[in-house]
C-alpha cells in the first residue's frame, strides 16, 4: 500500500494554494496588510469622532434643498463609528467602516407648496434622508388651497468605507457631509493613511475639500459613472 498522505498535511497544501492565490495580493499588498491599514484608520477616526462628539464643533457648509430652502449655522451635533469583518482564509479581516453622525441646523424648515407640487417635495425630502410632517391648508369650501411641510433641522450624515480585498481598492462613499448629495471615491488600499483621513475631517468640518481630489469619482447619487 503506498504511503497515505497525513490529513494535516493535506489541509496544509491547500492552506498554502489559498494563500498564493489570497486576494490582495496582485496589488502588491496582502490582505492581512491592507487589514492592519484599515484597523489603523479605524482607530484613528474613532479618536476624531469622540472628540467632534464632545465639542460639536460648526460645520462651513451649505445644505440647499433647492427654491430659497436652505438649513442655516449647521453644527455637529452627535456621531458614532462601526465596523464590520469577514473573514479571509480563516482570518478576521475588516471589510467596512462606517461613520454615521447627524448634524443640527439653526431652525427648522418650512416649505409651503400648492396640491400639484406635494409628490415633487416628497420625494426631494427622502432622496437626502430628511424626516418631515405635513399638513394640508383647506379653503372654506373644502378644498385644498396647500399643502405645509415642517421639517425638522437635523440631517443625516455617513462616510462609508467599503474594502474590495480581490482588488486592493476601498471605496468611500459620503452622504450628505458637505451638500446634499451621495458620491463614492475610489482609493487604493495603501493610500488610506492618515493625511487622507484629516483631509476627510477637514471636508467633514468644512475646512477644506482635499479630499475630493485625491482619489477618482467612483459614483454619484449612489450611480456607477457612465461609461465611454
Amino acid at each position: 500500500m503506498p504511503d497515505r498522505v497525513s490529513l494535516l498535511d493535506e489541509l496544509r497544501v491547500q492552506y498554502e494554494s489559498e494563500r498564493r492565490s489570497t486576494p490582495g495580493q496582485a496589488k502588491g499588498e496582502g490582505f492581512q496588510e491592507i487589514d492592519t491599514r484599515l484597523r489603523k484608520a479605524f482607530r484613528w477616526l474613532e479618536k476624531a469622532v469622540a472628540y467632534l462628539d464632545g465639542i460639536k464643533p460648526s460645520l462651513n457648509h451649505r445644505f440647499d434643498l433647492g427654491h430659497g430652502f436652505v438649513f442655516d449655522s449647521p453644527r455637529f451635533a452627535h456621531g458614532y463609528i462601526g465596523q464590520h469583518s469577514s473573514r479571509i482564509v480563516g482570518y478576521p479581516v475588516v471589510d467596512e467602516i462606517n461613520i454615521y453622525y447627524e448634524i443640527a441646523a439653526h431652525q427648522p424648515l418650512t416649505i409651503e407648496v400648492a396640491p400639484g407640487g406635494v409628490e415633487l417635495v416628497e420625494k426631494s425630502l427622502e432622496a437626502v434622508s430628511l424626516q418631515y410632517t405635513s399638513r394640508r391648508v383647506e379653503a372654506m369650501d373644502g378644498t385644498v388651497h396647500k399643502c405645509v411641510f415642517s421639517v425638522p433641522p437635523a440631517i443625516q450624515a455617513a462616510v462609508m468605507f467599503r474594502v474590495d480585498y480581490q482588488a486592493g481598492e476601498v471605496p468611500v462613499t459620503l452622504v450628505n457631509v458637505d451638500r446634499f448629495d451621495r458620491t463614492t471615491l475610489m482609493f487604493h488600499s495603501t493610500e488610506i493613511e492618515e493625511p487622507v483621513l484629516e483631509d476627510l475631517v477637514r471636508l467633514m468640518l468644512g475646512r477644506d475639500n482635499a479630499f475630493l481630489r485625491r482619489a477618482a469619482l467612483a459614483g454619484i447619487h449612489g450611480q456607477p459613472p457612465a461609461r465611454s
